[in-house]
């Protein structure tokens, strides 16, 4: 009796669930098909990747310099590898302590017309096309010619350059990882009679230290394919740097043996750019699962 009075107290409209089942069904459908349209071209450049040069994928190729003639028909790519981590070392010193104290600074300190301005120079900053990057940097820290530091064709030049294309990603992620913790954490501290800086400095930075270091990892994904700024700054080193400036101060990169390998004539070389590709592709994959793991350790320990 008490299921029968419900039944007519909360009538269940099965033409409405059956429809609602019907719509599900073809919006699963159709994700599902943009899925597959989107990822297609990605998978399929993958395996085409893995597929020329998949001779090459061994520890020989990763741990040897490039040798042989046309250079690099032979060894390695050991030299990009090598001027990929100074090049993201370099870039890292300038962008992180600019980056997050920009970001600190608006979400904490700044007043509200010089936030503005700020925000808006942070996105010009996001916007601009690399090749313009390459061409400021070529002129402030590269050229011998003019005011500029005349760091010549070199690791710190390039490294420089691309910290400015961090900068504004860090800046960014660092003020929305803060605007993000809970105010009951700044005024408890507040509260304890701490100052604003303590309070920032023992709270809210550790509160927002997932958040920040997903920003600096991002900022690296974005600079670890750039091509057009070190080409300008830093061009290529086939061999090792002896320095970070001057005549001997150039490195090889990722990005840059790729663009070379690619335009030469030679199919040995093609099936190197190929594997240097997976081998990238792996690298910005580590990054990623990095990513997904710093923002969980973030919300399980600290937050």
């Amino acid at each position: 009796m008490e299921q029968q009075s419900n039944d007519l107290l909360f009538p269940v409209n099965k033409g409405y669930i059956k429809r609602k089942k019907i719509y599900n069904g073809i919006a699963i459908f159709f994700a599902s098909l943009a899925f597959v349209i989107g990822a297609f071209p990605v998978f399929h450049i993958i395996y085409k990747a893995v597929a020329i040069g998949y001779k090459y994928l061994n520890w020989h190729f990763v741990s040897t310099l490039p040798t042989g003639f046309p250079i690099g028909a032979e060894g390695g790519i050991l030299n990009a590898i090598i001027g990929d981590v100074y090049l993201i070392i370099i870039a890292s010193i300038l962008a992180v302590p600019i980056g997050i104290g920009t970001g600190l600074y608006l979400s904490l300190f700044g007043k509200k017309r010089m936030n503005m301005l700020l925000r808006l120079l942070n996105e010009l900053m996001i916007g601009i096309p690399s090749i313009v990057w390459g061409i400021v940097g070529f002129y402030v820290f590269s050229t011998n010619a003019g005011t500029g530091f005349h760091f010549g064709f070199s690791a710190l030049a390039g490294g420089f350059t691309l910290g400015f294309i961090m900068t504004p990603i860090i800046a960014l992620l660092t003020e929305q990882a803060v605007n993000q913790i809970p105010a009951s954490y700044i005024e408890g501290a507040l509260a304890m009679g701490a100052t604003k800086w303590q309070a920032t400095r023992s709270v809210i930075l550790k509160a927002a230290l997932g958040g920040i270091f997903i920003g600096i990892l991002l900022g690296v994904m974005n600079i670890i394919g750039q091509t057009a700024p070190l080409l300008f700054t830093n061009y290529y080193n086939t061999g090792m740097p002896t320095g970070v400036t001057g005549p001997g101060g150039a490195v090889g990169d990722m990005a840059m043996l790729i663009f070379i390998y690619i335009h030469e004539p030679s199919k040995i070389l093609h099936y190197k750019a190929e594997a240097a590709s997976v081998v990238l592709l792996l690298f910005i994959f580590l990054i990623d699962i990095g990513l997904r793991l710093i923002n969980y350790l973030t919300k399980k320990f600290i937050l």
